[in-house]
């Protein structure tokens, strides 16, 4: 509760399309999604209105999310509302199990004191999958298995799994049991696991070593395929790279005299190196906590940019600082030259203009001779 002070929020009911293009522009992700939550609050800015931001809800995926979920549309807008503006208030359940239980608990206490029906969102996702786990024998279950058959009479065979991996392991590099469970057994079957993040390939393999993961036949190795750094180096069918893309070298530049000029912390992404112009304990987390590979101090700009063929940068910001205005900043001086995205809270990612994690999925669907004419079905939020 804010003393002497109005919050100020706007909500935008749109379709798939629209906030497709909202979420290719402010997450570097092209696909549609039910809700987004874009704040406009700027700490120290002295006026009586608090700005928490804009949320904008794709009223088409709501309606698809209240039939599979067995409520009416009313009900699924307000379950998106409220997460949503939890967003905007600061809650993340990305960040770890901890945040995820504490905005699944402010979720539910919102709906529940307003007697609005339905599960919270995070609830929700678990309680259809669970559903869906248990009802082998209803015929719900016989009719969606037989829409998952692509032709009458032929059972298609698991050959290849896309795993956004940003999605599937939480910002501490927990994996859920269920995740677990389905992707070993997956390679029981023979399919093949691409793997698609953010991270680097080094450090992707380093993570799932950590959970006993990793091999040549299991997961992820230096010989499978995958999709790393936001699509900007992509690795094909035995581990070779296929794909690279790269900044424009003078963003690179300003970027890096931005860092030292307001003492925020960059990370130079070259293949799988990081480079930095000054030790910060944000930067040490890339190696202890995300297994990057240990960040290397340059002594100069001119060292750093000697890197010419530059995937990422990464701003890093102190856990109490907003990157609102930084986000503005970069995105107006990057626009048709670098794509922005702010994946973490505290975190703001450059990436080349021509690098997406979707762009990555279909140059390595081709070279793996995947095209449209071949059997897919895609799974996802």
């Amino acid at each position: 509760m804010w003393t002497g002070t109005t919050a100020s929020r706007c909500l935008l009911l749109c379709d798939d399309g629209f906030i497709r293009k909202l979420n290719k522009e402010w997450r570097n992700e092209d696909h549609a999604t039910d809700v987004l939550s874009m704040s406009q609050h700027i700490p120290g800015l002295d006026i009586p209105i608090l700005q928490l931001g804009d949320l904008v809800i794709s009223v088409e995926t709501a309606r698809r999310q209240a039939e599979e979920r067995g409520h009416a549309l009313l009900d699924e807008m307000r379950i998106l509302m409220v997460h949503g503006l939890l967003h905007l208030l600061g809650f993340d359940h990305e960040l770890g199990k901890e945040a995820e239980e504490e905005m699944e608990k402010e979720e539910e206490q919102i709906l529940n004191t307003l007697e609005w029906k339905g599960k919270g969102l995070i609830s929700s996702a678990y309680h259809f999958s669970s559903d869906m786990d248990h009802s082998a024998n209803s015929d719900e279950a016989n009719k969606d298995l037989e829409k998952m058959s692509f032709r009458e009479g032929h059972q298609p065979k698991l050959t290849h799994i896309v795993c956004d991996i940003d999605g599937t392991l939480d910002y501490e590099g927990h994996l859920h049991a269920e995740s677990i469970k389905s992707l070993t057994e997956a390679i029981s079957q023979g399919a093949t696991v691409i793997m698609v993040t953010g991270k680097t390939r080094v450090s992707t393999i380093a993570t799932f070593k950590l959970l006993n993961m990793e091999g040549k036949d299991e997961f992820i190795s230096e010989n499978s395929p995958g999709v790393f750094l936001q699509g900007s180096l992509v690795y094909g069918g035995h581990g070779q790279l296929i794909y690279r893309a790269k900044l424009d070298v003078d963003i690179c530049k300003e970027a890096c005299l931005y860092s030292l000029k307001h003492k925020i912390a960059l990370v130079v992404y070259f293949e799988e190196q990081c480079l930095t112009l000054f030790e910060h304990p944000s930067v040490d987390l890339l190696h202890t906590l995300h297994h990057e590979t240990k960040v290397k101090v340059m002594s100069s700009v001119e060292d750093l940019l000697e890197y010419s063929s530059i995937q990422k940068l990464l701003f890093l910001a102190n856990a109490e600082e907003d990157l609102s205005v930084l986000t503005r900043h970069w995105s107006e001086l990057t626009e048709g030259k670098a794509c922005v995205i702010k994946a973490q809270p505290n975190a703001l990612e450059i990436v080349p203009l021509n690098a997406s994690k979707d762009s990555g999925i279909r140059v390595l669907l081709d070279h793996l001779g995947i095209t449209e004419d071949s059997d897919l079905e895609a799974v996802g939020d």
